[in-house]
């Protein structure tokens, strides 16, 4: 638990990467709204950040949680530049990921633009270091599969 600091200075610690991952998983348009969801969730449940032991997996976990609700409610995401982008890449790459299916798409940004191993991806996204690993093995099928069609 974090006692002694407050939801806001968690918040405003872990901000900026929770608005890179929602943008990578919602586009960049809907990060915002999404990060603003996943607070306004959290406040309503009374629960405070600071409540909780580990706030950071906790939060990525909402936020890919959010991202996964908003495309199952067809709320499409932008597919485009990405407005935060952490590592320069090239754009047919950064399209082809962007189409991968959220969680696909979460455990490849993760785990290559973050530089994550497949433990840390699992706890963030709330899952097992093999599902991590499957999601990366089909991610990389399909990006092989879209950008040696480029060619």
């Amino acid at each position: 638990m974090y006692r002694g600091v407050t939801d806001e200075e968690i918040y405003l610690k872990y901000r900026d990467e929770l608005i890179r991952y929602a943008s990578i998983l919602a586009g960049p348009s809907n990060a915002e709204d999404v990060l603003s969801s996943v607070v306004t969730r959290l406040y309503r449940s009374r629960r405070t950040l600071n409540q909780i032991e580990s706030p950071r997996p906790y939060l990525m976990k909402a936020v890919l949680n959010e991202a996964l609700n908003r495309r199952t409610r067809n709320v499409h995401a932008e597919v485009g530049e990405i407005a935060v982008e952490p590592v320069r890449s090239d754009p047919e790459v950064l399209d082809a990921v962007m189409d991968l299916p959220t969680q696909q798409r979460a455990a490849t940004y993760l785990t290559y633009w973050c530089g994550m191993n497949s433990d840390e991806v699992g706890d963030l996204m709330g899952c097992r270091p093999a599902t991590v690993r499957r999601y990366l093995h089909l991610a990389k099928k399909k990006l092989a599969e879209v950008l040696d069609d480029g060619e």
